[in-house]
């Protein structure tokens, strides 16, 4: 009987011992999936960033396919607004996009190969990550359409 009540005791102190451990190690993971969920998000923001200025530019290249490739000023609308003519209230459009980050060009007039050529350079997206963040520059998209069949 002696011995039941000795193993029991230890068993309890060893349980009073161990709860300090249990939330040392809850910091620990808890810091490394904290800072693997903030990475996931600044990962799909990127993500979701590139894919909608992606969208925008090839939504523009085909109003400009089918509405007039030199009217350079609506298809940078498009980029920026989603519509050809520019709203009065704001002066950049969405994702912080100004007209200066927006190049449009029609190079090989004339020949089988004219084309609509619309590029996005210099936007921006801010970055939470404790260990990256900050703003940083996405990559230029280039969009090219053919007119030759249409004009």
């Amino acid at each position: 009987m002696l011995k039941i009540f000795k193993s029991r005791g230890y068993q309890g102190r060893r349980r009073n011992t161990s709860r300090g451990s249990v939330m040392v190690e809850m910091s620990l993971i808890g810091v490394v999936f904290f800072v693997l969920v903030i990475g996931i998000l600044d990962f799909g923001q990127f993500l979701f960033v590139q894919h909608a200025i992606v969208e925008r530019a090839r939504a523009a290249a085909r109003w400009g396919v089918v509405n007039g490739a030199t009217n350079t000023t609506a298809i940078r609308n498009m980029v920026l607004y989603y519509q050809p003519t520019a709203p009065d209230d704001t002066k950049t459009g969405s994702f912080g996009l100004t007209t200066d980050m927006i190049h449009v060009s029609t190079p090989d007039a004339g020949t089988d190969d004219y084309r609509l050529v619309l590029q996005v350079s210099g936007y921006s997206y801010t970055v939470l990550s404790p260990f990256l963040a900050g703003s940083y520059h996405g990559a230029p998209i280039t969009v090219s359409m053919p007119l030759g069949a249409y004009y």
